[in-house]
């Protein structure tokens, strides 16, 4: 992570405020990108069974010797769909650090880049927080509920210990409160903060109405 602390001017509580932010956004990203790699998995796994279904479980060795379950196995499937949870919802936070997530809002780029500014932080207030909490909330009942009663796959034979994928539906909207707790600290040192510390919050492709993370 880059510094932002100047070497002079501001504030020690607003200094401390984008320290803060930093601190809350590290672990969201050192997560997200690698949990990034599994996406790698994920194509190796999702081929392999292609592969598997269409072609080898066919031959004739396999079926003479029963083993075409093997080759169209629910738990090969099962971990594809886990892979692809675990991804998801560890991206949530990182995409939000990054700025990443898309905006469906024709009237934001008519404001000026203060207003911009203004919209991001109340949305952030009222809208992205209780959302997160209460999503949250839920999930982690939800999860503590397979946790309980160590919920298994069941009849389908698949990957047992469902706790263990449901715990990511809590722990992905966690990391995405962190995000978005960090990116509220910047823009309220942008906002109410000192001059010389605004160039150290990072939130200028907040203001910007065209930036893309993926240009």
């Amino acid at each position: 992570m880059r510094d932002v602390t100047p070497s002079t001017g501001g504030t020690t509580a607003w200094r401390g405020a984008l320290r803060l932010a930093d601190l809350l956004e590290r672990p969201v990203i050192w997560i997200g990108e690698t949990v990034a790699w599994l996406q790698l998995v994920l194509v190796v796994l999702i081929i392999a069974d292609a592969i598997s279904r269409r072609y080898i479980r066919s031959l004739s060795i396999v079926v003479e010797n029963n083993l075409h379950f093997f080759f169209n196995s629910p738990a090969i499937q099962d971990g594809e769909w886990h892979l692809h949870t675990i991804i998801l919802f560890c991206a949530l936070g990182y995409a939000g650090a990054l700025n990443a997530h898309i905006r469906l809002d024709i009237l934001r780029p008519r404001f000026s880049d203060q207003w911009r500014l203004w919209i991001e932080l109340i949305g952030g207030l009222t809208l992205l927080s209780p959302f997160v909490l209460i999503f949250a909330y839920e999930a982690g009942i939800f999860f503590s509920i397979a946790w309980k009663y160590d919920e298994a796959a069941g009849e389908s034979n698949g990957i047992g210990n469902r706790w263990f994928i449901k715990f990511f539906i809590l722990f992905g909207p966690s990391l995405f409160f962190l995000s978005g707790l960090s990116i509220m600290l910047r823009l309220f040192t942008r906002l109410f903060g000192p001059a010389d510390l605004r160039p150290h919050t990072r939130t200028d492709d907040i203001a910007n109405p065209t930036f893309s993370a993926y240009s």
